[in-house]
């Protein structure tokens, strides 16, 4: 019977994407991991998949001390920062989906306000 399961997403150093790493400082290199577990049956077939990640604001509340960015000029609210893998085929039974940034700081970058650098309380891989 076909299956995907997912039993772990997490933070961790791009240098080992199967070790979750929970604290970071701004130089460190930022990784966000799900890792993902699918029947045999799901790469024979040739499906596809889409992943999407969200890491969460601390506060999830951008009217207060929470984050915000620039766009078109305008100050926008921001309670979460996602990315998104489009389109890839399954071709393993166990493997690790991610997205990474040079450093914990180029990841926080585009947010601002002053509780930008605190952290994250979770995260989340669809």
């Amino acid at each position: 019977m076909p299956f995907v399961n997912i039993p772990a997403t997490y933070t961790a150093d791009p240098g080992n994407v199967w070790v979750p790493k929970s604290s970071f400082v701004s130089s460190d290199p930022f990784m966000i991991v799900t890792r993902v577990q699918v029947s045999a049956d799901v790469v024979q077939a040739g499906l596809r998949y889409d992943a999407y990640f969200t890491a969460e604001n601390p506060r999830q509340d951008f009217f207060g001390r929470g984050w915000w960015f620039y766009y078109g000029g305008e100050v926008k609210g921001a309670t979460t920062r996602d990315a998104y893998i489009d389109n890839f085929a399954f071709q393993w039974t166990d493997f690790a989906v991610h997205v990474s940034w040079g450093s914990y700081q180029s990841f926080i970058q585009p947010r601002q306000g002053p509780e930008r650098n605190n952290g994250f309380f979770w995260f989340e891989a669809q």
